[in-house]
């Protein structure tokens, strides 16, 4: 093919490889800049990392001085996490220093002499680190070190038979010292152990044990002094001794990182501020080239497109003359030969439409005919699936019908009702599924024979197409806002002998013959899948039901059997433990929980020593109030019969608990209850107790009670 500059083909590529070189310069220039710049952003990462270890050997150093100086473990092994942590953090940092000083960024920017100023104070920090490991050993904590030391003369001082308070003040200044890190605590030490001293010379005890004792105060004192010599070498605060050394350490690290993180940051913006011109002048370029191209093309080349363009569209909506606007096209290159020749094709165009017309007309009469029986075809067979399917579940089922009814007739809204037939004397259509429904009429999901359209076509079991559907009867919720359904269409859902239920579609267009023929089939299937549905659903309720009963009645036969036995069994025990037990919360226990309401356990001088919480909770009465307090309190008897009225002494001696009697209980208020009491005296292990027994009237024997007038005591002869 012969080159040349006429042609279209030829005009586009030149162009296009203008600015693919353009393209490929600012690329070139990007590529190189981020190079550079992500090489240095790579020292500035070694430059954080390093930042990062030095704030953590900080923390290494605050943890080791707030749990490993009080840590027994630490001081027999010398062994710890934050050490273990302090030895990672010393060989990362030497391996980033490493790092640093063989990046070609340092000799670059001259960086030499800051990395090896870090790397100096690091070993000087380090260096501080294990003369603080050292010191701190050294000082010990309770059994170990000078402290240790220190803790067995103080512990002897305190086993001797010496002045305790003055022993007891030596303890009190040397912890308060410990806490606050004041000297005046050791003056005042040291002023109490003087007078210890002196204490022990004045006591009565021989001399040689006075020698030994004031011995061992002044080497306490001593121990004390060095401990406290060692507290003032490593620090009172983070700002003195060899704290103070590593926070002036880590501080200058941190500067000196600082200083090299700066430089770096401003030689990379520079560059980033360069790339971004020589880009930005680039892009320029291109636009004013693209421009240019882009003006140039319009004239030349889409013009010409555009009008044969504009004529294709004429021809296809079926404008005729349009051959003439082509004449308008005179270029000498392949777009005035596309015109040429688009005008011939034209006129044969013309003469081939017209006998496609006549074949088109008779092909979309049976195109028409054979889509409307595929569709029915189709959508019965969906919807035999979906029955198929869902066979024993009415609710699952109602909802895939309705679902995909409203999809597959284009429909926008849709409802199942089904005849609810529970109560044969009152049947009523109810709403089982629905599909983007939003009924304004009603929102019940009940509709009554004869009521509305609905019950209206229950009634009449006739298929129900309604065009002119009422302003306030459906609505479309879209996001247009809501529209109005213009075709409602109600279709019975029967068998030969009665109505099943009801089919309720809307559309925004008016549905074909031929899909209301197919709902109306559809009808008919569903009718017969939900009348098998319902009956089976009716024998599965009997069934469960049939069952539950069952299971109830057995359930409650066990439980009766179960009682009994429990019972039998606690009557045994019962009378076994009554008479081996040996402590009162033994006897509280059985009784409390089986029969009786109440239980109050005196003394041998019937002095209340226990009663249940039936009593504090019935009679509103605080434990302290009655506990310790004579029977007498809380039970109201004939104590003519009970009591040596001369000597203030009970004569009662109870054998048994085998009678009844009646008698009141007094609560908090004074008010007086009229209860069924037992009574008894019993022996534990040399210990006489009386037990007193009571369950309260019900109504009926409170009525017998108040006819008889029964007022005799509780408590036999």
């Amino acid at each position: 093919m012969a080159f040349s500059i006429r042609k279209i083909q030829t005009k586009i590529l030149l162009a296009f490889s203008l600015l693919i070189v353009l393209a490929g310069i600012i690329s070139t220039v990007t590529f190189l800049y981020q190079r550079n710049i992500n090489y240095y952003h790579s020292y500035k990462d070694y430059l954080n990392d390093l930042r990062h270890l030095t704030t953590q050997v900080d923390g290494i150093h605050k943890d080791y001085l707030i749990l490993d100086t009080k840590d027994e473990i630490y001081m027999n092994s010398g062994k710890s996490k934050n050490i273990s942590l302090l030895v990672l953090n010393i060989n990362d940092t030497k391996k980033i220093l490493n790092m640093l000083k063989s990046h070609s960024t340092t000799k670059e920017f001259k960086l030499e002499t800051n990395i090896e100023k870090i790397s100096n104070l690091r070993d000087s920090y380090n260096n501080s680190f294990e003369l603080l490991q050292r010191k701190v050993k050294e000082r010990g904590f309770k059994d170990y070190g000078l402290e240790g030391r220190m803790r067995d003369y103080v512990h002897f001082l305190e086993d001797i038979d010496v002045n305790k308070d003055l022993v007891l003040q030596l303890r009190r200044h040397e912890k308060d010292f410990f806490l606050r890190k004041d000297l005046e605590y050791k003056n005042k030490l040291h002023q109490t152990a003087e007078s210890l001293k002196r204490s022990i010379v004045d006591s009565p005890i021989p001399d040689n044990q006075k020698e030994k004792y004031i011995t061992f105060v002044n080497d306490y004192e001593r121990v004390f002094d060095n401990i406290v010599a060692l507290e003032q070498e490593i620090g009172f605060d983070p700002k003195k001794g060899i704290r103070g050394q590593l926070t002036t350490a880590h501080e200058s690290i941190n500067q000196e990182v600082q200083n090299i993180y700066e430089i770096i940051t401003f030689y990379i913006d520079g560059l980033i501020f360069q790339a971004q011109l020589i880009v930005i002048s680039a892009i320029l370029i291109m636009l004013v080239t693209g421009i240019i191209f882009a003006i140039y093309f319009s004239y030349s080349i889409s013009r010409p497109i555009i009008l044969l363009d504009r004529v294709s569209k004429s021809v296809v909506k079926g404008l005729k003359g349009q051959e003439a606007f082509l004449d308008r096209i005179n270029t000498d290159d392949e777009v005035g030969d596309l015109s040429k020749n688009f005008k011939i094709m034209l006129e044969k165009l013309k003469t081939s439409i017209e006998e496609a017309e006549d074949r088109n007309e008779q092909l979309e009469s049976f195109v028409s005919e054979e889509y409307k029986r595929n569709w029915e075809n189709e959508g019965l067979a969906i919807f035999g699936d979906i029955l198929k399917n869902n066979s024993d579940d009415l609710e699952k089922q109602a909802v895939e019908i309705i679902s995909t009814l409203v999809k597959y007739t284009g429909s926008t809204q849709g409802g199942l009702f089904i005849v609810n037939d529970e109560n044969e004397n009152h049947q009523f259509l109810e709403l089982k599924a629905s599909y983007a429904y939003e009924r304004r009429k009603y929102l019940q999901k009940r509709v009554e024979f004869g009521e509305g359209l609905l019950g209206a076509t229950w009634r009449e079991g006739e298929t129900n197409l309604i065009t002119d559907i009422p302003q306030d009867y459906l609505a479309v919720t879209s996001g247009l806002g809501k529209t109005n359904p213009t075709c409602l269409l109600i279709v019975p859902i029967k068998t030969d002998e009665k109505i099943e239920g009801i089919i309720e579609i809307a559309s925004l267009k008016v549905y074909e013959q031929y899909q209301i023929d197919f709902i109306e089939r559809l009808s008919r299937r569903v009718a017969t899948n939900l009348a098998a549905v319902k009956s089976n659903e009716k024998n599965i309720k009997l069934l469960y039901a049939a069952k539950d009963f069952s299971k109830q009645i057995e359930a409650k036969e066990l439980e009766l059997q179960k009682k009994v036995v429990e019972y039998d069994n606690w009557v045994q025990q019962f009378e076994q433990k009554l008479n081996s037990v040996s402590e009162e919360s033994h006897i509280y226990q059985y009784v409390l929980n089986k029969i009786y309401d109440g239980i109050i356990i005196t003394d041998e001088k019937f002095t209340i020593i226990k009663v249940n919480n039936h009593i504090l909770r019935k009679f509103r009465y605080k434990r302290s109030e009655i506990e310790g307090q004579s029977v007498d309190v809380l039970v109201e008897t004939d104590y003519n019969n009970i009591i040596d009225l001369k000597d203030k002494k009970f004569q009662l001696s109870y054998k048994s608990f085998s009678k009844k009697v009646t008698g009141k209980i007094i609560d908090h208020f004074g008010n007086q209850h009229i209860v069924q009491m037992m009574s008894g005296k019993m022996e534990i292990d040399t210990k006489i107790v009386y037990v007193f027994l009571f369950n309260e009237l019900t109504q009926d024997e409170l009525s017998q009670f108040n006819q008889m007038n029964d007022n005799k005591g509780f408590l036999p002869n």
